[in-house]
C-alpha cells in the first residue's frame, strides 16, 4: 500500500477517535501547509463513506484579519449549503432553505459565524446528521490574531450537529488552544518516491498475462502522422520518467538545484529525441525549479521558452500556465510593464485553448499590473475583458474563476474615479449572478 493511502487511513481513524471521545471539541488537523491538499482529499474520502451523514464544508481562504475571514466563512457556508440542498433534492431529499441570521453588532465575528454554521447544521440534521466544517487557511498573515480567533470560536456553544476542524502544523499556534492531540497527516517522502519507483519497475505478481500487441513501425508512423507528435521508444520513456521522479524527489526536499539538474536532463533528452510536447513539459518544470531556487532571470526566460514550445504543439493549458509563470516573475520583481505584457499574452493563449478560468485570472493580473504602474485606463480595459469573459462563461466555470475579484476591483476603481453609477451597476451584476434559480432571493 502506498504511503499516502496509509497516512490517509491513519488520519481518518485519528479523527474518528477524537470525536468519539469528545464530539463537542474543535478537532485539530495536524499537517504541514504543503499537505493541505492531501488533508482535503482524506476528508472527502471520509465524507464519501456510506456510513457518513455529514456533508463536508471546506473553507480555505487565507486568514489576514478576523472580521473579513469570518464574514467570508459565512458567505461560503451559505453558498455551499444551497449547493448541497439542490444536490440532495435531485435524490428526492428535501432540506429547508437557509436564511442566515443577520450580524448583530454585539456579537463577535466568531460568534456570528457559529450562528450561521449552526443554522446550516440544524437544517441538515432534519434529514442527515449535521455538518462538518473544515477551516484550512491557505496562509495566515497574523498568527496571534488567528490563535485568538480560534480560541474565541472554541468558547462559543455549538449544537452536537455541528462539527468543526482546523488545520494546524506540528507545534503550531493552535496547540495551546486545542491541545497537542489531533488527527495527524504525515508520510515519509523517501518512502513515497521509493514506492513510485518500485511500481514503475516491478513485474506483475498476478497470473501471467500475454503482453499486449506492440505497435508495428507502420502503426507508430501512422500515429505520429495523425497526431503530429513523436512517440518515445520504451527506453526513452523510462529514462524520462526517472528524470521526472528524481526532480520531484529533490523538489520535495527543497533541493531545487538538484531538481533543476534532473529537469534539465529531461528537457535535453526530449530535445535530442525530437519529443516536442514532452520537451515543453520538461521546460515548464525546469522554470519552476529555477524560480524555487531563487534564479529569477533564468526562471523567467525558461518559462517563456516553455510557453513557446507548448503553443507550437497547441498545448494551450501548458502554454498559458508557463506564460503566467513568466509574468509572475515580473510581478515579483515589480517589473509591471513586462509582467502586464506577459499576462496579456497568457490571456490570449487561454482564449485559444478556451480555458476561461485562466483567461480571467490572466486579465485580472494584467489589470493589477497596469494599476500599479499608474495606467488606470489600461487596467479598466483589461478588467472589462475579464468581466466579458466571465459573463459569457457558464456558472461552474465562472464560480471557479476569480471573476468576483475582478468585478470588485473594477467597481472599487470606478468608485474612486467618481463613476459611482457604473460601479453600482457592476456590483448589481455580481449580485444577480449570485442568485441561482430557486434561491430565496427569487422567491419560492
Amino acid at each position: 500500500m502506498d504511503p499516502i493511502t496509509v497516512a490517509t487511513r491513519r488520519f481518518l481513524r485519528d479523527l474518528a477517535r477524537l470525536w468519539k471521545q469528545r464530539p463537542d471539541r474543535i478537532a485539530r488537523l495536524v499537517a504541514s501547509s504543503g499537505d493541505r491538499g492531501h488533508v482535503v482529499k482524506a476528508m472527502r474520502l471520509g465524507e464519501y463513506d456510506p456510513s457518513n451523514r455529514r456533508p463536508l464544508f471546506v473553507y480555505d481562504a487565507p486568514f489576514e484579519a478576523t472580521e473579513p475571514y469570518f464574514a467570508g466563512l459565512c458567505d461560503r457556508i451559505s453558498t455551499d449549503y444551497e449547493l448541497v440542498r439542490r444536490g440532495v433534492a435531485d435524490e428526492g431529499v428535501t432540506l429547508p432553505r437557509l436564511s442566515p441570521p443577520a450580524r448583530v453588532l454585539a456579537l463577535s465575528p466568531e460568534a456570528h459565524a457559529i450562528a450561521v454554521l449552526t443554522a446550516a447544521s440544524e437544517r441538515l440534521s432534519s434529514r442527515l446528521d449535521g455538518a462538518l466544517v473544515a477551516l484550512l487557511p491557505r496562509s495566515i498573515a497574523n498568527t496571534s490574531a488567528w490563535r485568538g480567533s480560534i480560541e474565541r470560536l472554541s468558547r462559543v456553544a455549538r449544537p452536537p450537529s455541528l462539527r468543526i476542524a482546523v488545520l494546524d502544523p506540528e507545534g503550531g499556534p493552535l496547540s495551546s488552544v486545542l491541545g497537542p492531540e489531533g488527527a495527524r497527516f504525515s508520510f515519509d517522502l523517501d518512502e513515497l518516491f521509493d514506492f513510485v519507483e518500485q511500481q514503475s519497475d516491478r513485474k506483475s505478481e498476478g497470473p501471467l498475462v500475454a503482453p499486449g500487441p506492440a505497435l508495428s513501425p507502420q502503426q507508430r508512423a501512422d500515429f505520429e502522422q495523425a497526431t503530429g507528435r513523436k512517440m518515445p521508444v520504451a527506453e526513452t520513456a523510462a529514462a524520462l520518467q526517472a528524470c521526472f521522479l528524481e526532480g520531484a524527489r529533490a523538489a520535495a526536499k527543497n533541493d531545487f538545484k538538484a531538481a533543476a539538474e534532473a529537469y534539465r536532463r529531461a528537457r535535453d533528452l526530449c530535445h535530442g529525441e525530437g519529443l516536442a510536447a514532452q520537451e515543453a513539459g520538461a521546460t515548464f518544470a525546469l522554470g519552476g525549479a529555477y524560480l524555487a531556487a531563487g534564479a529569477r532571470p533564468m526562471a523567467q526566460a525558461t518559462y517563456g521558452q516553455a510557453a513557446l514550445l507548448a503553443a507550437q504543439e497547441q498545448l494551450w493549458s501548458v502554454a498559458c500556465q508557463a506564460k503566467l509563470g513568466e509574468a509572475g516573475v515580473g510581478w515579483m520583481a515589480s517589473d509591471f510593464v513586462r509582467a502586464a505584457r506577459a499576462y496579456a499574452e497568457a490571456a490570449l493563449l487561454a482564449e485559444r485553448g478556451e480555458i476561461v478560468q485562466l483567461r480571467i485570472e490572466a486579465l485580472r493580473m494584467e489589470g493589477l499590473c497596469h494599476q500599479h504602474r499608474g495606467a488606470e485606463a489600461d487596467a479598466i480595459q483589461a478588467w472589462r475583458r475579464a468581466i466579458d469573459a466571465g459573463t459569457a462563461a457558464d456558472e461552474p466555470a465562472r464560480r471557479a474563476s476569480t471573476f468576483r475579484e475582478v468585478v470588485t476591483a473594477l467597481a472599487d476603481l470606478l468608485d474612486r474615479r467618481g463613476l459611482r453609477p457604473q460601479a453600482m451597476h457592476l456590483r448589481a451584476l455580481l449580485g444577480t449572478m449570485d442568485v441561482q434559480p430557486g434561491s430565496p432571493a427569487q422567491g419560492a
